[in-house]
């Protein structure tokens, strides 16, 4: 028998071995190709939501200025998915199918349902497609085709939505809105000119137009209309032409000292001529000799100026006196107050024309009787509502602007139906809340508007007004669902401290109040924007309060007529500066 060699066990295992290493290898790379290819999806897949989150968003925020008409919402989406490529191919959208217009529904839990079709329109689905028949075709493997699969398509979906928010609007109300207003602005270097004239001529109606547009005083909606008449003094006189004016030759102003012996301006020996009074009495009358009796100097300066008539009973004069050459309380009947009047008297004007009341001056209009020094005496020293209510309706600057750039925001939510609320909060030396949050936006509007500077009171609690705003956004009527915004409008001269004392403008204690009720806005996640106007504007602390509130300091800069263009604008795009987000 031939003798045979027998394999060895370990051979064969070793050859086993062999075939089974080549048979998993054949696995193992066909496991990493494959996973090379998920890999890939799964990037693509990322990619592609993305795509369509900045689609849905873009979409969204162009809502707001698309007027209704949905193709820029469209044009938007698609130009975002095209920037935003899917492993290097650009999904371009179908705007008939890939893109959704509806309405989004609060669920009450701070979320969002989107109703396809609904309205108001505030909310837009996108879809984009990396599949058969879209613009980018499906998404191309690699080493899959191995296994016969060359393509995948994958889609994304995503829904954006304008939030509602609840705006709490806070408006300085202090006397210095009133400020751009000032007879003593009238020589202002900016190319402005001091409306002055406009807040006389308005006082007896009828209420500026809306927008007001303010300019020289030949060329407002007031050029043709002369005002009330007080007493003798119902001539303007000469314009407040900046670097022209002249008081000494205004005809509309009579200088009239206390106590000093100076000539008494000829349309008034006119007047009291014309009145009946004798040439005995027009020597009382204009003699200044009794002067140290206070109220002798308030009556004869109220006969001259045709507020008061006075029965002498002297010789040859007008009978009702005894005959002195004192014109005693009872002697002395005054005119009857205008309707728009509340509670000074016309003795009120006749001392602050005579005293020490003109900022910076030594002025020119210091003595000057007329209907200039009579509405800057409104304007300055009695111009809360209780005092002078007819204010409200007359064009003070910047509070004019400040009332029609707010109309002119409501006008913009109005327009897109939006699910904002408003609020306003108003502040001077206290703070107050005026209406709560509300979807009757008019309403706000219509409340500022019968507003005027210095209302309630004259200084400036700029912490207060946020305070107010911080209190109204946390209340049951703001909703969980809305964005929280505070616009704050002021010139930005606290002087207001915590505790409600007057500190002085600027003082540290009401800067630090402004900054204290700021941070806790924005530790609540309320964004903060400051709106400076007004010539007098120190943008500071309304710069410090916007940025410490994650919002924007706007800034109405120039002279009244620029600002008040400028304010339209901000409040136009506040407006509609709704915020956009993500629902599913």
């Amino acid at each position: 028998m031939e003798n045979r060699i027998k394999p060895s066990l370990t051979g064969r295992r070793r050859a086993a071995a062999t075939v089974f290493v080549a048979i998993m290898l054949v696995a193992i790379i066909g496991f990493a190709v494959l996973a090379v290819d998920v890999s890939s999806l799964y990037s693509a897949q990322a990619e592609i939501q993305r795509s369509a989150d900045a689609s849905a968003l873009a979409a969204a925020s162009a809502l707001v200025s698309g007027g209704g008409d949905n193709s820029l919402a469209i044009q938007r989406a698609d130009e975002m998915a095209r920037a935003n490529s899917v492993m290097l191919v650009s999904a371009g959208l179908d705007g008939q199918n890939d893109v959704e217009f509806g309405s989004a529904t609060p669920t009450g839990t701070g979320r969002f349902t989107f109703s396809p079709g609904g309205s108001p329109v505030d909310a837009v689905r996108v879809t984009v497609r990396r599949t058969e028949g879209s613009s980018g075709g499906p998404i191309s493997l690699g080493f899959a085709r191995i296994f016969g699969v060359a393509t995948r398509g994958l889609t994304a979906r995503a829904t954006a939505s304008l939030i509602p928010r609840d705006i709490a609007l806070v408006v300085d109300l202090s006397g210095s809105m009133a400020w751009d207003s000032s007879l003593l602005l009238w020589n202002r270097t900016d190319g402005g000119s001091a409306n002055t004239r406009d807040c006389w001529a308005a006082l007896d109606g009828p209420e500026p137009s809306r927008p007001y547009l303010p300019g020289a005083e030949d060329q407002t909606e007031y050029a043709g209309d002369i005002g009330p008449a007080i007493g003798w003094m119902n001539t303007w006189g000469s314009p407040l032409t900046p670097g022209v004016y002249s008081v000494a030759s205004d005809a509309g102003l009579w200088q009239i000292r206390k106590g000093v012996v100076s000539a008494v301006p000829v349309q008034v020996i006119t007047n009291l001529t014309a009145a009946g009074y004798s040439a005995d009495e027009r020597s009382v009358i204009t003699s200044p000799s009794r002067d140290t009796n206070a109220g002798h100097w308030q009556r004869r300066c109220g006969v001259m100026l045709g507020l008061a008539s006075w029965r002498s009973g002297r010789v040859g004069g007008i009978p009702g006196g005894n005959g002195d050459a004192v014109l005693d309380n009872a002697e002395v009947s005054w005119a009857a107050y205008p309707s728009w009047r509340g509670t000074w008297t016309w003795t009120n004007y006749v001392d602050y024309v005579q005293g020490n009341n003109w900022a910076n001056d030594s002025s020119i209009f210091r003595y000057r009787y007329g209907l200039k020094s009579f509405m800057h005496f409104l304007l300055d020293n009695r111009r809360a509502y209780a005092q002078t209510p007819g204010l409200w309706a007359t064009p003070e600057l910047p509070l004019r602007a400040i009332k029609d750039a707010t109309q002119s925001m409501v006008d913009v939510l109005v327009s897109q139906q939006t699910m904002d609320h408003l609020s306003l909060e108003v502040f001077a030396t206290t703070a107050r809340h005026e209406l709560g949050l509300t979807g009757d936006f008019q309403s706000i509007a219509n409340t500022l508007y019968a507003r005027q500077a210095g209302h309630y009171d004259p200084t400036t609690n700029i912490g207060g007004g946020l305070a107010q705003a911080i209190t109204e956004l946390q209340s049951a009527r703001a909703r969980d669902n809305a964005k929280k915004v505070i616009i704050l409008l002021s010139d930005g001269v606290p002087n207001i401290d915590e505790s409600g004392n007057y500190v002085g403008d600027g003082a540290a204690s009401a800067m630090n109040y402004c900054r204290t009720k700021a941070q806790e806005a924005a530790n609540l996640g309320f964004t903060v924007h400051t709106i400076s106007v007004g010539s007098y504007a120190d943008r500071g602390i309304m710069q410090e309060i916007a940025t410490i509130g994650g919002g924007i300091e706007f800034y109405a800069a120039g002279n009244p007529d620029e600002y008040t263009q400028q304010l339209q604008d901000i409040f136009r795009s506040l407006g509609g500066q709704r915020p956009v987000q993500l629902i599913e």
